[in-house]
């Protein structure tokens, strides 16, 4: 583990993560710390407990919106792969007959 610093909504944190997360961390703290400052910009909230729970609950609206899409983008490739092995299957039963 080593110590990372990461700054959100004008506040510096100071996080263990795995060496090989930190980029990761970085990367979800720039995410958490840009959704905050739009929200902040947006509504007239000053308490910065509320942009936070105002951020998280949008971040996660989104990762809920991007897992189902991909439930439904894997259904759609496990019905495609199944029609084309059944393509096959015909295919090598019509050329052994």
């Amino acid at each position: 583990m080593a110590k990372a610093e990461v700054r959100i909504f004008n506040r510096t944190y100071a996080l263990n993560a795995p060496t090989e997360s930190q980029e990761d961390l970085l990367r979800c703290a720039a995410m958490v710390d840009e959704r905050m400052r739009e929200i902040a910009q947006d509504a007239l909230m000053v308490s910065t407990e509320k942009i936070a729970l105002a951020a998280a609950l949008n971040i996660a609206a989104e990762y809920f919106k991007v897992k189902i899409r991909l439930e439904e983008l894997e259904e759609e490739i496990g019905r495609k792969v199944g029609y084309l092995i059944q393509l096959m299957e015909k295919a090598q039963g019509e050329g052994g007959q």
